[in-house]
């Protein structure tokens, strides 16, 4: 539980019998003339973290004649994209449940100074007024990609090279007087474009070299009494021009992690559903459940069955005492096909039932993360 939203602690001094009542609030009931305030029970909305690598495969520019100057037999020959599920992860972030707001009359004030009532309640949970806007059960979709990390570089280093070669002709020009023969040769020089093959043979050429030079560099062929430090550099660059060359024929891999947050707050009669909540490809990656394609990946909750034995408290009229609700427990994990992430066990206030509580110079405090009992002291 990563928020703390909901916090309500009720004190009540009397030096008489006052009664305190709550009642559930309508959007119709204006409370404006009694003298209390409006709070709101906790809920649980799940959030689930999903951290996805996406893989760009990348056809190098001289991929057709990898096999003719490098031999190469397995290289990348078309562009494609892959995905994989890296790790999930659920959290729950308590907020206010709208379908549970209540009014709380703490009686009539009295002018002795010994007689206190307060409550205090924090900014999330209560004060906020009476609202008729039906919280959505379904899956918030909106910014679902929040960071993306990019490792590697998508471009090739060294296609951008001289793509200008000269060129020379040479042109016999040949003159006949009477019985004489002339000869003259004419040499014209110009520029002209290389073609792909052309380019791909110096890019060949170039990385043997680099190969050369790596293997003289280690062998100790040049008789450089170079340090462990300094060969070390020097041999990282030359792998990583290398690497940078190859790729040119091979193709490239860049690989980026993405991670997503979705969000669902289950019902109050959901106390065991499989919902989904997103769709997932190796091919397309993350999307919403509305693409169409993709295997849905689901919330699942499995609950304990605690609040079956109890019954609601009737809030159809004012109750005497205050309400509050006694939370239920239940697996949560996501189910992907017949993988599991992030099994764990939680309480989820929205699946208890609703108690009260009588008290009159009682103290009496809730649980910040599920609006249950946590202390009731009795001042008699």
């Amino acid at each position: 539980m990563r928020k703390y939203l909901f916090l309500l602690m009720i004190a009540c001094g009397f030096t008489s019998m006052a009664q305190v009542t709550t009642t559930k609030v309508t959007p119709l009931e204006d409370f404006s003339a009694s003298n209390g305030t409006i709070y709101a029970l906790p809920k649980a909305s799940f959030r689930i973290d999903v951290w996805v690598e996406k893989a760009e495969h990348i056809k190098g520019p001289y991929a057709i004649y990898a096999k003719k100057l490098l031999g190469l037999e397995s290289i990348i020959d078309f562009n494609s994209k892959s995905y994989t599920i890296k790790n999930v992860g659920i959290d729950s972030e308590i907020i206010a449940d709208p379908e549970q707001l209540y009014f709380v009359n703490l009686g009539e004030n009295s002018e002795k100074s010994e007689n206190i009532k307060y409550l205090q309640i924090n900014e999330a949970g209560l004060f906020g007024g009476v609202t008729n806007a039906a919280q959505d059960q379904e899956t918030k979709n909106k910014n679902i990609l929040i960071e993306e990390i990019v490792k590697g570089n998508k471009n090739f280093r060294y296609f951008a090279d001289a793509n200008l070669i000269e060129k020379t002709d040479t042109i016999i020009r040949r003159v006949d007087i009477d019985t004489s023969h002339i000869e003259k040769a004419i040499i014209k020089k110009y520029i002209v474009e290389k073609d792909m093959l052309q380019r791909a043979q110096d890019a060949a050429t170039t990385l043997m070299e680099i190969r050369k030079n790596r293997f003289e560099l280690i062998s100790g062929y040049q008789e450089v009494a170079y340090s462990a430090g300094t060969m070390e550099v020097m041999n990282n660059e030359l792998k990583e021009m290398e690497d940078d060359y190859l790729a040119l024929f091979a193709g490239k891999t860049v690989i980026t992690d993405e991670h997503y947050v979705f969000y669902y707050s289950p019902a109050a009669d959901q106390p065991n559903i499989i919902a989904p909540v997103f769709k997932f490809s190796s091919q397309s990656g993350v999307d919403y459940l509305s693409a169409s394609s993709g295997e849905k990946i689901s919330l699942a909750i499995k609950s304990s069955g605690l609040a079956e034995n109890m019954a609601d408290v009737n809030t159809n009229s004012a109750v005497s005492g205050m309400v509050y609700r006694f939370p239920e427990t239940a697996e949560v994990w996501v189910k992907y096909g017949a993988k599991e992430y992030d099994k764990q066990l939680m309480s989820i206030p929205q699946f208890g039932k609703l108690q009260k509580i009588h008290f009159n110079q009682n103290v009496m405090e809730l649980h910040p993360t599920t609006g249950g009992l946590k202390l009731l002291e009795v001042r008699k």
